[in-house]
């Protein structure tokens, strides 16, 4: 997966775990000096159209008690840095348009076609010829 490869790398990531089915990376930020490490979840979901939607959460480790409310900007900084290196990654692989799936089977398109033919809109060779292409012969 890009997402697993783009984070591996990462300077001050590391990543604690990986559902493959869920599709769910869970990575460990370091400590900085603006805060005491984060916890991250990125997320990947399939979309209808073939695309995916990813979803980042950065987290402090740390609760309220210590400090753990106000992040500096470190939580923005880590989905920036994520996202960029998945971009990168992401530019490595293919892109793969899905193809549109027609509502309508081979059966009703040759109907379709016969009946332009009686209607003496298709000659007999023309619909043999759309027939044989729908058929895939």
């Amino acid at each position: 997966m890009a997402l697993r490869q783009a984070c591996q790398n990462l300077d001050g990531f590391n990543i604690n775990d990986f559902d493959e089915t869920l599709k769910i990376l869970y990575l460990k930020a370091g400590v900085s000096l603006f805060s005491w490490g984060e916890n991250i979840t990125v997320t990947v979901a399939s979309c209808d159209n073939g695309n995916s939607e990813i979803s980042i959460l950065s987290t402090p480790k740390t609760g309220v008690m210590f400090g753990g409310t106000v992040d500096m900007g470190k939580n923005r900084k880590n989905i920036n840095t994520i996202m960029s290196a998945l971009s990168e990654e992401l530019k490595n692989y293919v892109q793969v348009t899905k193809k549109s799936t027609s509502t309508e089977s081979v059966a009703d398109e040759i109907r379709k076609l016969a009946e332009l033919k009686e209607q003496g809109i298709l000659t007999e060779d023309e619909f043999s010829s759309k027939k044989k292409q729908l058929l895939g012969l």
